[in-house]
């Protein structure tokens, strides 16, 4: 299992969704790399949000 996150696009209804195609299209692999993105853009801040994601390769998902 990988974590990794996302700076995404919020959602009106506040619900979170993996809406990938809602990102900026880019993955962070740290949350402090997400977090210095996020606070150095104005624009972030009031339409998006820091989302954390986790992702599990096909042959190791077996094993959970």
């Amino acid at each position: 299992m990988t974590e990794f996150y996302v700076i995404m696009l919020k959602r009106q209804d506040g619900k979170v969704y993996a809406d990938l195609h809602k990102t900026d299209r880019v993955i962070y692999l740290t949350i402090e790399d997400a977090e210095d993105e996020f606070n150095n853009s104005e624009h972030y801040k009031e339409y998006c949000h820091i989302v954390k994601l986790i992702a599990c390769l096909d042959d190791l998902k077996n094993e959970i």
